[in-house]
This record gives structure tokens, C-alpha cells and sequence, in this order.
């Protein structure tokens, strides 16, 4: 009897306490509002699409559309050129791309070009050429990206070994 009685105040205050579904007034965004009413909310078309690297390869050779052929390459001679293919989504034409390369905490040279406008997905590519490094030591180098100034991500590579 006792156990019937608890759970018949705890359903009772379920009930009292609960409601199904949010009201339209719960919410404080016209999309959360829309959604709780069977709406679709916001289109993807109507999202803001914020430039960025989406990424980037190092590689020995890069093809007309920017683009590292023959695979891109974790290791390189002594004397081998260092190209980079930097892929960014949403970038507007003449947006400034650069790269750096750095052994520890040291820059060891520098570049940078402009972004062309995207294509109809909103990629775009940036091919970067480093001149050969001869004068270079061997050792693990790291190869830094960035978007009108600001860093974006970076990767390892290996000279000589």
C-alpha cells in the first residue's frame, strides 16, 4: 500500500510539474522558436560562411590548379624545392595566404600569395614555392599557414634524414 501510494505522488507530481513539448515562448531566437512551432529554422544558405584553411600539403610539385601532384611528401633532400598547396573554403579573391618555415624556433624563410576567387563549392587553392633548400640542415622543420596574418594550423617535414 505504501509503495502504491509513493508512486501515485510521484506520477501526480510529474504530471503537475511537466508538459509536453516547448512553448513558443521558451525561446529567445526566432530559429528556436521556428523549430518548436515545426518550422525548418535557418537555411544553410542564409549561415555566414567565415573564410578559413581547411587544410594544407607539402609536396615536391605543384599542378596548374595549385594542387600537389605525385602525393604529397613528408621528406625531402637537401636541394629540393618545398612546395605547399593551401586549400581554404570561403576565401574572397585577393586574400592574403602565407607560409612560413621554421626548424624549432627559428623562421628560416617566408611566402605568400593571394587567394583567386573560389570555385562554385567555395574552395579555393594557394600554391606556395619555397626556393631550394641547400643552405638548410638536416633536421624535422615545420611548415606554418596562415590567413591574412593570422595562423591557421601548421605541419612536420623532414629534410635529409
Amino acid at each position: 500500500m505504501r509503495r502504491a501510494t509513493i508512486a501515485m505522488l510521484a506520477l501526480t507530481a510529474l504530471t503537475a510539474c511537466g508538459r509536453k513539448g516547448a512553448r513558443r515562448s521558451d525561446f529567445d531566437n526566432a530559429t528556436a522558436a521556428a523549430l518548436a512551432s515545426g518550422g525548418t529554422g535557418t537555411a544553410l544558405a542564409d549561415q555566414p560562411k567565415l573564410a578559413h584553411v581547411t587544410g594544407f600539403e607539402i609536396g615536391h610539385g605543384l599542378d596548374r590548379n595549385a594542387m600537389i601532384f605525385g602525393g604529397p611528401s613528408q621528406r625531402f633532400n637537401q636541394g629540393d624545392s618545398v612546395l605547399i598547396s593551401v586549400r581554404g573554403q570561403y576565401l574572397t579573391a585577393g586574400a592574403d595566404v602565407g607560409a612560413r618555415i621554421r626548424l624549432k624556433t627559428t623562421t628560416i624563410d617566408s611566402t605568400g600569395a593571394k587567394a583567386a576567387a573560389p570555385d562554385t563549392t567555395g574552395f579555393s587553392y594557394v600554391g606556395l614555392r619555397f626556393g631550394t633548400n641547400k643552405k638548410w640542415t638536416k633536421g624535422t622543420y615545420q611548415a606554418d599557414v596562415f590567413l591574412n596574418g593570422k595562423f591557421q594550423m601548421s605541419q612536420d617535414f623532414m629534410i635529409g634524414q
